[in-house]
C-alpha cells in the first residue's frame, strides 16, 4: 500500500502537508501511511480513496489501475484496450475528437 499512496500523491503534485490539512490529520500520519509504519483504518482508507478519486483496491495494491471507482475495468475488455480507453478519457474534448477522427480514418482504409 505504501508505494501507491506516495505515488498517487506525487502524481497529483500534492505535498504531505496539503493532504494532512485536507483530511484533518497530521503530516506525520500521512508520512506513516506512505512508509508503511502505520496502516490506516477502514474509515481513513475510504477517505483517502475519495480524496485521491481512486479505488481502495488501488490503494491496497490489489489493482494496478489508478482510476476513479466508476471507471473500473469491465471483465470483457483486454488490459491494453482498457489502458488506451483511460488515456483517451483523460484528453480534452478537442483532442478526443481528433483521436476519434484519426480512428475513423484508419477504419475507412
Amino acid at each position: 500500500m505504501k508505494n501507491n499512496l506516495k505515488q498517487i500523491r506525487t502524481s497529483k503534485d500534492l505535498l504531505q502537508t496539503k493532504v494532512a490539512m485536507d483530511l484533518n490529520i497530521t503530516q506525520e500520519t500521512v508520512s506513516s501511511y506512505e512508509t508503511g509504519r502505520v496502516f490506516p483504518s477502514s474509515d481513513m482508507l475510504i477517505k483517502l480513496a475519495d480524496y485521491y478519486n481512486t479505488s481502495i483496491d488501488y490503494l491496497l495494491c490489489r489493482t494496478k489501475y489508478d482510476i476513479p471507482i466508476n471507471d473500473i475495468k469491465p471483465n470483457n475488455i483486454s488490459d491494453s484496450d482498457f489502458i488506451l480507453l483511460n488515456k483517451i478519457n483523460k484528453l480534452s474534448p478537442n483532442y478526443k475528437s481528433k483521436v476519434e477522427g484519426y480512428i475513423d480514418g484508419l477504419n475507412d482504409k
